[in-house]
């Protein structure tokens, strides 16, 4: 494959995902600003998605949607036993035992983030609501640090270098703060922080690895601060690694 040609794979990509991600419709100008593309290639990916049906035009107001071969393709990844699928009779298990909300972070490998992909609400009025596949950063709660903790060296010092600020507090990373706590976390299998990615909250994570030991992502109880007892920390922290160790992939 020529450089030209990956390169048309990778846009045609970015323009799918921009549509994808879309609340509504959206137009070629959309596209174009959203991408920094010119609005004729933006035009002829479209063009090509169309062609393939992973896009659908309205052409009455010329606006593209997802199209019926992207949807043909994900009912058939989703009869598939995904991540997701498989570990959530565990996230069902430990919010039956914990009475709090628990969810399963999993690792994007090829952007060095992570995407809630599965939760289980608590039965409690008082919630938290989670937005499932969000791209999220790793340096910041509890889900994150028990993935980051347990990956290479320099995928840690990238993470560091190229962290923002905290999207809840503002709070900025400390470089040799943040390597001490993910050497105890690697230590302790389990992450513990407060106020950090959830509002008012208190969030406990332990990492989910493959056969192959390989990180995969972390499975979290968050808990609200009213109901969170400092004196349970180390009852939930077995909670959740138990949780983590009972899924297919140990």
């Amino acid at each position: 494959m020529t450089t030209d040609n990956v390169g048309t794979v990778a846009r045609a990509l970015s323009v799918l995902k921009v549509i994808a991600e879309a609340d509504a419709a959206i137009g070629v100008k959309d596209v174009a600003s959203s991408l920094n593309l010119p609005m004729s290639t933006s035009h002829r990916l479209l063009d090509l998605l169309q062609r393939e049906g992973f896009v659908a035009k309205d052409y009455e107001r010329r606006r593209y949607r997802v199209g019926p071969e992207f949807f043909r393709l994900a009912n058939i990844v989703g009869q598939d036993s995904t991540l997701a699928t498989v570990v959530q009779p565990a996230l069902k298990r430990l919010t039956e035992e914990a009475g709090e909300t628990s969810l399963f972070a999993m690792h994007l490998s090829g952007k060095q983030t992570m995407c809630f992909a599965a939760k289980c609400d608590s039965p409690h009025t008082l919630r938290f609501r989670v937005a499932l596949y969000e791209d999220l950063p790793l340096v910041w709660g509890a889900a994150g640090l028990a993935i980051l903790a347990f990956l290479p060296s320099d995928v840690q010092a990238a993470a560091v270098k190229h962290a923002v600020p905290s999207p809840l507090t503002g709070r900025r990373l400390i470089r040799s703060e943040f390597i001490s706590e993910l050497e105890k976390v690697k230590s302790s299998g389990v992450a513990v922080t407060r106020n950090d990615a959830l509002p008012d909250a208190a969030e406990i994570a332990a990492p989910v690895f493959s056969g192959s030991n390989h990180i995969v992502g972390s499975i979290m109880l968050a808990i609200p601060a009213p109901r969170f007892s400092q004196s349970k920390i180390r009852l939930y922290a077995d909670m959740v690694r138990n949780a983590a160790w009972s899924t297919f992939m140990h």
